[in-house]
């Protein structure tokens, strides 16, 4: 079985930029991704390189205009391994991004199932005040659980909201065009199932 080294954020961000890379590959120019992800090309350009610190938004935008769950970009070496059952605790994937504001904290989450290629997917999410998704909601085949475990959350469904705090969960067809926002001042955490594993959920090497 093979063990898990944690990377630093410098590290994760390099291996976003070559998968990234590799998904563009032959299907389209940097200047082509650009306009169907409503992003710069420098920007695609430095994230390709290495460099940058990718908010939430730009990563589901860029993933739907390759057609890719978001979940591609971050595929580790270990991503097949049939005997990989555990994760410790030291050994989440994980990915902090951006607030897309250029301050504050970003959105971290982190994967609790060993890969992103089995029938369910479980993932922590910590949102920073004030962080909301709505400006890219996501549909995708199958059904989530949201768990809240501190804070609240605003959860919109198909563009109705609905507002859940600690201990509550929200059961939904994730067909449904669906978004969160932290609408208060302190850190909501919740947990995340879902089946099959999320398009939208951010993962990274570990």
């Amino acid at each position: 079985m093979s063990a898990s080294v944690p990377v630093d954020g410098g590290a994760r961000i390099a291996q976003l930029g070559r998968m990234l890379s590799r998904a563009r590959s032959g299907r389209m120019t940097v200047e082509e991704l650009a306009e169907a992800a409503g992003v710069s090309s420098g920007l695609i350009s430095q994230l390709e390189r290495g460099m940058g610190n990718p908010s939430f938004s730009t990563l589901m935008r860029l993933s739907q205009a390759l057609g890719l769950p978001i979940s591609a970009f971050f595929q580790g070496d270990d991503e097949h391994d049939p005997e990989r059952i555990i994760v410790r605790r030291e050994e989440r994937r994980n990915l902090v991004m951006a607030d897309g504001l250029g301050e504050g904290p970003g959105l971290e989450q982190e994967l609790l199932t060993p890969v992103t290629n089995q029938r369910l997917g479980l993932v922590w999410t910590t949102v920073p005040p004030h962080f909301s998704t709505q400006d890219t909601p996501m549909t995708h085949p199958g059904d989530e659980v949201f768990l809240v475990l501190k804070g609240e959350l605003e959860l919109y469904l198909d563009g109705r909201a609905h507002r859940v705090r600690r201990g509550d969960t929200i059961s939904f067809d994730s067909t449904l065009p669906h978004a969160y926002a932290n609408p208060t001042g302190r850190v909501a955490v919740f947990l995340g199932c879902s089946t099959p594993p999320t398009t939208a959920a951010c993962y990274s090497f570990s």
